[in-house]
């Protein structure tokens, strides 16, 4: 069964009274809840304590195991607890390789709950697939075939991911409930655009400013209200001005819940637990008005009641506004959303067609647990989990050919991760060695550990920073912010992986200044070449190859709170971040459109470039789509004249760098790389496709609903400065089909 309705209409509650009734029905019975976060994880488990403590009879044990499990826990959750709140990295290392210690609890499997099913897409959701797939298989071997039911927010296919997560075939459709009965009040959607306040440049009130005057007229309203911010440096910058607004309201005599400071607080990551749920218990008491927050209280916590939710700035998605905006609203109470746009092409578009955001369905998820780069490392797995035998290879993998999974089995043979007795039905595959290989597999990616931040004066640890983003934030010199208290980085200390800190009274922030890079280092050559460049160097049409990724963070900005000028810089002399990755490449030629007497802007270099830009765009999100993966899966550059050039990464929902503009008109190479260090099997797929990838995407480009081109199909390249023709993106993609084929039938 899938629940894929609005927030706060009752999904929890829907799984949570089969668990409970099928455990006082049979004392012996097992639930197993899986949550894409410990936080949610443990907000569910507290709701269900709750509900079950008013039972008479036989107790209902309900217990967490994640990774801040204490061990005594841990032991009574496998003895005696008959409902447990998971998360996949859990389950993946924790459980399924002792599932000795688990068998009472696989054994008396009935129910698996599957929370926030939309989180699990791409290359995360590949790996949970495959999770699932082995919990199956030793719920078979123990003698239970427990029930999926799933939640999810608001996506266009959530039963056909319920399908690709659980394998289950399509013969075999789940039970869709996507009608909510929950009773609710009118609820009210503004669009905001700021003014422009350069005519010149279009450029329009800062959203941030924008939001804070929104927040302000809910906060002296006594509104409860959650204002979603894009970035965490946005979090803290809104709470500090939301809190000096309200200081500022307390001298001035204004009296009111919503002029107290400690009724406005910052959620992100990066904060500790502790911190975390006390802003969580804040919300649900009362005691916080308004919280501004990153996507991490997009998901279901019990917030309590919301009456508002501001957005600063459109989320990427229509299924990720819709979630956050519908936070807002309890029972038959009004809700309000405000949406503030900036002045990107993106937002811009949204704000020239606000249906956009509910006249079309919210995107798909997409995930493909039968990617190799994937499947192989948990085939190996499973296998230490329980060893394979021949006659059953038919039913012990969901959703997969038992003769696709011999195939697996084999390859894993012969490089030497398992070992095969016997032949045929009567072959049984074992891990070869006696380590456990989970403990190698990353479902979430590679991790590096965080970086703790230490007040220097007293010791205590105030937060924690991941390690991609410690030279962003916690550079020397920096200022570090939590819930509006400002901090400065007096030492960074690398390998300990800790940055000391101390409070300081300061009236500007920070902002480093972030250079990201990829070039083809190894380019594999599978057509015949263009032809000569001027000094005699053969230009190659298409390939692949090892790509090579490197972040610069070579200073940084000293920015005044309030007004947002630039006061001063500063240099960090930090280790640059490298990744090795696949990738990739095909040239962009110049298209017959672009040639014509009648094309506007046909010799312009602008024009070239945003075409080149929104053809790399397209090409992106077309690949995703076939590969079934997750758009911030891939990664693209545009690089000048070679495959093997650096070239600025192009973030989506962005305006390209000028760099990246420069590159795009100088003969460009699209590069798609896998964002996962060693590859993922994405790029080179992507290139295995051939014609048929350059042929979707030209579809897609020149089938989508708007009438001269827009953000969904070419990207956020465009804007009023350089309108980019659809006609000459569908040109390009057809000039490389063409000398594809060329090539093709050269070699």
């Amino acid at each position: 069964m899938v629940l894929s309705t609005s927030t706060a209409s009752g999904k929890s509650l829907a799984y949570q009274v089969p668990i409970l009734q099928s455990v006082l029905a049979d004392p012996k019975a097992r639930a197993l809840m899986m949550f894409p976060t410990k936080a949610l994880g443990r907000d569910q488990v507290e709701a269900l304590r709750t509900m079950a403590s008013g039972i008479e009879g036989t107790p209902v044990g309900v217990a967490v195991y994640d990774g801040d499990t204490p061990p005594d826990e841990r032991r009574a959750a496998r003895r005696k607890a008959h409902v447990i709140a998971t998360n996949p990295d859990m389950l993946h290392r924790g459980m399924l390789p002792h599932h000795e210690g688990w068998a009472s609890v696989l054994a008396g499997l009935r129910y698996v709950v599957l929370d926030e099913l939309h989180t699990y897409r791409g290359i995360f959701g590949a790996h949970v697939a495959n999770v699932l797939r082995r919990l199956l298989r030793l719920c078979a071997h123990y003698g239970s075939s427990p029930t999926f039911v799933a939640s999810s927010a608001t996506i266009a296919n959530p039963d056909e991911l319920f399908m690709r997560l659980t394998g289950r075939p399509a013969t075999r459709p789940p039970e869709l409930l996507d009608a909510s009965g929950a009773p609710s009040g009118p609820r009210t959607t503004i669009v905001l655009n700021p003014k422009v306040v350069d005519p010149l440049t279009g450029v329009r009130r800062d959203a941030v400013k924008v939001t804070r005057a929104v927040s302000t007229v809910l906060r002296e309203a006594s509104v409860p209200t959650l204002v979603f911010c894009r970035t965490r440096k946005a979090v803290e910058l809104l709470t500090r001005y939301m809190q000096d607004d309200a200081r500022a309201d307390r001298r001035a005599g204004k009296a009111g819940k919503g002029s107290s400071p400690s009724a406005i607080r910052g959620y992100r990551g990066g904060y500790l637990p502790d911190r975390r749920r006390e802003v969580e218990s804040a919300l649900r008491t009362g005691e916080a008005t308004l919280v501004a927050a990153t996507n991490a209280l997009e998901l279901g916590i019990d917030i309590g009641g919301i009456d508002a939710v501001v957005l600063s700035g459109y989320p990427g998605t229509r299924a990720a506004t819709v979630q956050r905006l519908g936070r807002a609203g309890r029972r038959q109470s009004p809700a309000l959303g405000v949406v503030c746009l900036n002045s990107s092409p993106l937002d811009q578009f949204v704000a020239a067609d606000a249906s956009f955001l509910w006249g079309k369905p919210p995107e798909h998820a997409r995930v493909d647990p039968d990617n190799p780069d994937v499947l192989l490392p948990h085939l190996r797995c499973a296998a230490h989990e329980q060893a394979f035998v021949g006659s059953d290879l038919e039913t012990v993998w969901s959703g997969l050919p038992g003769d696709d999974l011999r195939d697996g089995l084999e390859y894993l043979t012969e490089h030497g991760a398992l070992v095969r007795a016997g032949e045929g039905e009567l072959a049984v595959y074992t891990a070869q060695g006696g380590e456990d290989p989970s403990a190698a597999v990353e479902i979430r990616g590679p991790i590096e550990e965080n970086f703790t931040v230490i007040d220097q004066p007293t010791g205590d640890v105030l937060a924690e920073v991941d390690f991609e983003d410690a030279p962003l934030y916690l550079h020397p010199g920096a200022i570090y912010t939590v819930e509006g208290r400002t901090h400065e980085v007096v030492d960074l200390q690398w390998e300990p992986r800790k940055a000391y800190v101390r409070h300081v009274d300061a009236d500007y922030y920070t902002e480093a200044i972030s250079n990201t890079n990829v070039r083809v280092i190894d380019p594999e050559l599978d057509v015949a070449s263009d032809g000569s460049s001027a000094d005699g160097v053969q230009a190659p049409r298409a390939g692949q190859g090892l790509a090579h990724l490197m972040r610069q963070v070579p200073g940084f900005k000293k920015i005044r709170f309030g007004t947002h000028e630039n006061i001063g810089f500063g240099p960090i002399a930090l280790p640059d971040l490298e990744l090795h990755t696949v990738a990739a490449y095909w040239a962009v030629p110049d298209p017959p459109a672009l040639d014509g007497e009648d094309t506007p802007g046909a010799h312009d270099p602008v024009q070239r470039a945003a075409t080149a830009l929104a053809v790399a765009h397209a090409l992106r999100h077309v690949a995703a789509m076939v590969l079934m993966c997750d758009t911030g899966d891939l990664g693209h550059v545009l690089t000048a004249g070679h495959p093997g050039s650096w070239g600025p990464v192009i973030k989506l929902s962005r305006k390209p760098s000028p760099d990246a503009v420069l590159h795009a008109a100088s003969q460009p190479y699209i590069v798609l790389y896998d964002r996962n260090p060693g590859g993922a099997g994405l790029a080179s797929a992507a290139h295995d496709l051939g014609l048929s990838l350059l042929e979707r995407a030209q579809t897609v480009v020149s089938s989508c609903g708007c009438e001269q081109g827009c953000p969904t199909c070419m990207g956020a390249s465009s804007d009023e400065a350089w309108e980019v023709s659809r006609g000459a993106v569908v040109s390009v993609f057809e000039a490389m089909r063409a000398r594809l084929v060329a090539g093709q039938a050269h070699a």
